[in-house]
């Protein structure tokens, strides 16, 4: 053990090295903000792709907290705009990218054990492809899509969608036993995916959605037949454009609708329809909210939300041992009775709204903890429906008994955090106990 948290306090290291020299070359050869960061976050990306052949998962797991505390200190003050960090956050827009990519990393490496192409691919594209993609789109791009911090080319996105398929169909074919026929589809529906999701992704979440969600779609469908895999390709093409025609209908923006859709369908095929019940019950309550919210777009803070809340507790039920989907079904009760009271906020309905909103999804949740049980295979010491709704009331009144002066920006995650706060340690408890 010694040896690995020797090779990881080098690894930290080495990514420390990275980013001095590039910020060194940079400074010399004049090397502008977004080159910078790409180059870093090419060497990260091949950095990753090494530690499976130098570390184990303790060693690793060492190696992700060092990282995260490296990461941290890069963000400081002086150190994010003049210093090393430079190279990282000198390019003005809000992202969190550094740590979701992080993130990614560690869930694959932890969940991809025994299985080399499920942690190479995702990495491998999100290295690759994006750094193509933004040389492309950079220096080519015409014909520009998207707002705000997620302004695309077709250039570039074309260019994303190759590299993908190329990088897809290498490892595919010389890192699995898949047929032939298997992978070209199979590479075409993971480059067609990673495609759309990284153009519509914002605030550098495609580091997290990006590779999660290959990661699923190889678990998912990496035996299936060419025609299934046809199947599936064209049924998803087909459901992104309904959404895209008729989100106008229905109040929402095209981008949050289609963005909305993918994210429910994965965490679907990720918990199990059984276990998706409460978030996409939470995902109505959201509609709600939108209302409510006065600058941002409530549906991408849910899904969002969604996301990292289902990676959190995948990656903690993956480190201790124990399926933590239970917990996860039990967050969204508590985000979802949140998100009403939210919606409500200005209402005389805020309280008894919430109160009724906590009901349902508390009933809704006690009609599902038997197959829930049955899905997790073990039963908790502490009754579920009693931890759910102990957490679900206190996230509940930490929105009620919040000042309506207060600012209303990213409720969903804001619930989301204070029921993790809570149900966590309780979880912790359980597996060590």
């Amino acid at each position: 053990m010694t040896a690995q948290v020797l090779i990881a306090v080098a690894s930290v290291v080495a990514l420390f090295a990275l980013a001095t020299g590039i910020r060194r070359i940079a400074g010399r050869f004049v090397i502008g903000a977004e080159s910078q960061r790409k180059a870093v976050h090419v060497g990260v990306g091949i950095h990753a792709m090494l530690l499976p052949l130098l570390l184990n998962r303790e060693g690793f797991l060492v190696f992700a907290g060092l990282a995260a505390a490296a990461l941290f200190v890069l963000r400081m003050p002086g150190v994010a705009t003049d210093g090393i960090g430079a190279s990282l956050h000198s390019v003005q827009r809000r992202s969190w990218g550094d740590f979701l990519f992080l993130v990614a990393v560690t869930l694959l490496f932890v969940l991809s054990a025994g299985h080399p192409a499920l942690y190479t691919l995702p990495i491998a594209v999100l290295t690759l492809s994006d750094a193509a993609a933004a040389l492309v789109g950079t220096r080519y791009g015409q014909l520009r899509f998207g707002g705000d911090d997620r302004i695309k080319s077709v250039e570039g996105s074309a260019t994303f969608l190759v590299v993908t398929w190329i990088v897809a169909v290498i490892i595919l074919q010389l890192g699995t036993e898949i047929p032939r026929a298997n992978v070209i589809w199979l590479a075409t529906l993971v480059a067609l995916f990673a495609t759309y999701v990284e153009a519509d992704s914002w605030r550098g979440l495609d580091n997290l959605f990006v590779p999660v969600g290959i990661f699923v779609l190889l678990v998912t469908w990496s035996d299936s037949s060419p025609v299934i895999l046809a199947v599936i390709t064209l049924v998803w093409l087909s459901l992104l454009v309904a959404a895209q025609v008729y989100a106008p209908r229905i109040g929402m923006t095209a981008h949050a609708a289609r963005t909305a859709l993918v994210a429910l369908i994965l965490s679907t095929i990720a918990a199990s329809p059984i276990n998706s019940v409460l978030p996409v019950m939470a995902f109505f309550a959201a509609m709600m909210a939108r209302s409510a919210v006065e600058d941002t777009e409530p549906v991408l803070d849910f899904v969002a939300t969604l996301v990292l809340t289902g990676v959190i507790w995948l990656l903690t039920g993956n480190v201790f041992g124990d399926n933590a989907v239970a917990y996860y079904s039990a967050t969204f009760a508590a985000v979802g009775s949140g998100y009403v009271a939210f919606a409500l906020r200005r209402t005389r309905l805020r309280v008894p709204g919430g109160a009724a909103a906590a009901a349902l999804f508390l009933f809704v949740y006690w009609l599902l903890l038997p197959h829930i049980i049955d899905f997790i295979g073990w039963t908790p010491e502490i009754p579920l429906l009693l931890v759910a709704g102990a957490v679900t009331i206190v996230t509940l009144l930490s929105e009620v008994l919040r000042p309506k002066s207060w600012g209303n920006r990213n409720p969903g995650l804001r619930l989301a955090i204070t029921a993790l706060a809570m149900l966590m340690p309780v979880y912790v408890y359980e597996v060590l106990s």
